[in-house]
C-alpha cells in the first residue's frame, strides 16, 4: 500500500513537457530571385538524360534543366565515374559545347557525383561550393574546360530527377 502511494505521489510530480517546435533553417521563398549569372535556374526545362555518349542531352549555358536520370545499372559512362554509389542510384550524361576556353560552374540540386569528361579522362576539378542562400543549388563544381564538345556525367544520384545548369564564370 504504501508503495501505491509513492508511486501515485512521483507521477503526479512530472510534468510533462512539449517539445519545442523545430524552426526551418531559414524563411525562404518558394521561387527566390536569383542574381545573374543564375536567374534561370527557378525556370528549369523538363528533358530526359542521356545513358550514354550518343544520346547525351545538350546542356545550354546558363538555362537550367530539370532532368531525368537513368538507372545506374542502365549507363554506358565515356570515363567510370570518380565514385562508385551502387545499383540503386541514378545517372545522366549531357554535352556542353563551349564557343571558346572557359571556366565553367556545374550546379546540381541534389546530391549526385558530377564528372566532365575531357576526350577519354575526367576534368580535374579547381573548386567546389554552394549556390546561394534559398537558391535549392546544393552544389556548384568548377572546371576550365577547353572550346568544343565537353561531357558531363552525374553519377549516383540517389533520386530519378536533379536539376542541372552549368555558367560561365562572369568576368571581374
Amino acid at each position: 500500500m504504501q508503495i501505491a502511494k509513492v508511486l501515485t505521489m512521483l507521477a503526479l510530480c512530472v510534468t510533462p513537457v512539449a517539445a519545442p517546435a523545430q524552426q526551418p533553417a531559414t524563411d525562404c521563398p518558394a521561387k527566390p530571385a536569383l542574381d545573374y549569372p543564375w536567374q534561370d535556374w527557378t525556370l528549369p526545362k523538363a528533358g530526359m538524360a542521356g545513358y550514354q555518349t550518343s544520346d547525351a542531352r545538350t546542356l545550354l549555358l546558363g538555362s537550367a534543366l530539370e532532368a531525368t536520370l537513368h538507372p545506374q545499372g542502365h549507363m554506358v559512362y565515356a570515363a567510370k565515374p570518380g565514385k562508385d554509389g551502387g545499383a540503386a542510384t541514378f545517372g545522366g550524361i549531357f554535352r556542353l559545347n563551349l564557343a571558346k576556353p572557359s571556366r565553367v560552374g556545374i550546379a546540381l540540386s541534389g546530391a549526385a557525383w558530377l564528372d566532365v569528361v575531357i576526350g577519354a579522362a575526367p576534368a580535374v576539378s579547381i573548386d567546389h561550393g554552394h549556390g546561394p542562400a534559398c537558391s535549392g543549388i546544393r552544389k556548384i563544381v568548377w572546371f576550365n574546360l577547353p572550346k568544343g564538345a565537353n561531357l558531363v556525367q552525374i553519377a549516383n544520384a540517389p533520386t530519378e530527377t536533379i536539376r542541372i545548369m552549368a555558367i560561365e564564370k562572369p568576368a571581374g
